[in-house]
């Protein structure tokens, strides 16, 4: 998951548990002490027992977990502080994994990592100029069967010319990169402490448009960061116009307990925070709904996930620019086959079509 979606999910726990924990306080013998929901040790070994995302019938898209921890410190994440250092599991491993997925009929791979281009930077060698990260990609990409491969999240420390070159002669890779860019002020950035600066972050999606044409490049960005000028937010909402991301998923910034960012000063109040977000998401929706649109009257190819969650009448599949199409057919003849489907409508983060 991504560090905001962790954030969710940890703050949920959290809950959960303290109200748990509020009942049976009474209950001496089922008291907890201490002030976190978890255990932070690292614990030796552990990245090498992330397998085995054995899936459902019929799925025939899965997860591969490749590497467990991180050795960032933004300012505003607790993950460094839960899942401890990065640590990559071997790359035959993790090719074993596909295979056994690939058996259950799954044709498409996600690679899974908190910063999942910094792949076994501290463990293994480069080759021939690759980063361990892009050996694995030429790995996975080599198994017979495996037709679509996706990853996520990448970050720009470490998004070098070498993975750049990969989209060029590895075609399973899909056409869609999810791409943290959290802001677009350079002051921000800092703050966030986040080591690149934004022209950094818009000369690496400019290689990737070149090095594939058509490719769909999604964000996360987080509105409202503690000292956020309006300056700092005109400049996200610059570079959001600039580089025309097919989605992004903005967050108004929350403070995390224990993080540098939660004792800063600056922090700014819900209602500015609000305001700043929906602003941005108007921009973003803008681009999105226009980009969909523009896809009417084309044909494309999509992996029939199955029936459609919001509809099991009728089935859903991902193109390889990650934009869901739903369309109607027999989920049990169809789920993990590559249609042709031509796009008849989109309603505006959603298109229909008919296969052909």
């Amino acid at each position: 998951v991504g560090t905001q979606k962790y954030h969710k999910v940890f703050d949920y726990v959290d809950t959960i548990l303290q109200r748990r924990l509020h009942r049976r306080m009474d209950e001496l013998e089922l008291s907890l002490t201490g002030e976190s929901v978890c255990d932070v040790e690292e614990e030796a070994g552990s990245q090498n027992t992330i397998r085995d995302h054995i899936p459902k019938d019929l799925n025939a898209s899965a997860f591969v977990s490749i590497m467990q921890g991180c050795n960032m410190r933004c300012s505003f994440c607790i993950v460094p502080d839960t899942r401890g250092k990065e640590r990559g599991r071997p790359i035959g491993e993790i090719v074993d994994e596909v295979k056994r997925l690939r058996d259950h009929g799954v044709k498409e791979i996600t690679l899974l990592g908190q910063i999942v281009n910094l792949y076994g930077r501290t463990e293994f060698e480069k080759v021939d100029g690759k980063s361990p990260f892009v050996q694995l990609l030429e790995a996975v990409h080599a198994v017979e069967g495996i037709e679509r491969i996706r990853f996520t999240s990448p970050h720009p420390i470490g998004y070098r010319d070498d993975l750049v070159a990969a989209f060029t002669y590895l075609p399973k890779l899909c056409s869609h990169i999810h791409f943290p860019m959290q802001s677009g002020s350079d002051r921000i950035l800092k703050a966030m402490r986040r080591p690149y600066k934004n022209e950094k972050f818009v000369e690496i999606c400019e290689k990737m448009k070149a090095a594939r044409p058509g490719i769909a490049i999604t964000t996360d960005i987080i509105v409202g960061f503690p000292g956020e000028e309006e300056e700092d937010f005109q400049a996200t909402i610059d570079t959001v116009n600039r580089l025309q991301f097919d989605n992004a998923f903005v967050f108004r910034y929350s403070k995390r307990k224990d993080t540098p960012a939660a004792e800063m000063d600056g922090q700014l109040p819900e209602r500015e925070k609000e305001d700043r977000n929906q602003r941005l998401l108007d921009v973003v929706n803008e681009i999105a709904k226009a980009k969909h649109q523009a896809m009417v009257g084309t044909v494309q190819q999509v992996l029939c996930e199955g029936p459609s969650k919001t509809n099991k009448q009728r089935l859903t599949g991902r193109t390889g620019t990650n934009k869901i199409l739903i369309f109607d057919g027999d989920a049990h003849k169809l789920t993990g086959q590559f249609l042709d489907i031509r796009v008849e409508e989109s309603t505006g983060f959603t298109l229909y079509g008919s296969v052909i």
